[in-house]
């Protein structure tokens, strides 16, 4: 990782050997943060949509669990507790759930 340390009586030099003025250091340094700054708002992103993934997940592997347990005590329900949890995944894939998706997020929409 470049340094942006700026020295106050001596040259700032980039990885290349190439001296930089102290207002080209001061906006290299910027640029730098900045950069790093993205960097970790994509993180995070990435980490959010993850959480949601696997918690949409988790949802869904429990309506199934419940509807398997349910078919045993009322089989005639079957195609009922499939299209249920059929359209809770397909409502949450379209945007039409309590999550949608938007371009390069979750956005959590109250009902």
């Amino acid at each position: 990782m470049a340094s942006t340390n700026l020295s106050l009586f001596s040259p700032q030099r980039t990885r290349m050997g190439v001296v930089l003025g102290n207002g080209q250091a001061r906006v290299t340094r910027r640029e730098i943060e900045q950069v790093a700054a993205q960097a970790e708002v994509a993180a995070q992103a990435e980490q959010a949509r993850a959480f949601l993934t696997s918690q949409v997940l988790t949802n869904i592997a429990t309506l199934v669990t419940q509807a398997e347990a349910q078919t045993k005590v009322a089989p005639g329900g079957a195609q009922f507790y499939e299209a249920i949890i059929t359209g809770y995944a397909l409502g949450l894939g379209s945007g039409s759930g309590s999550c949608r998706w938007r371009g390069q997020y979750w956005n959590v929409v109250s009902s």
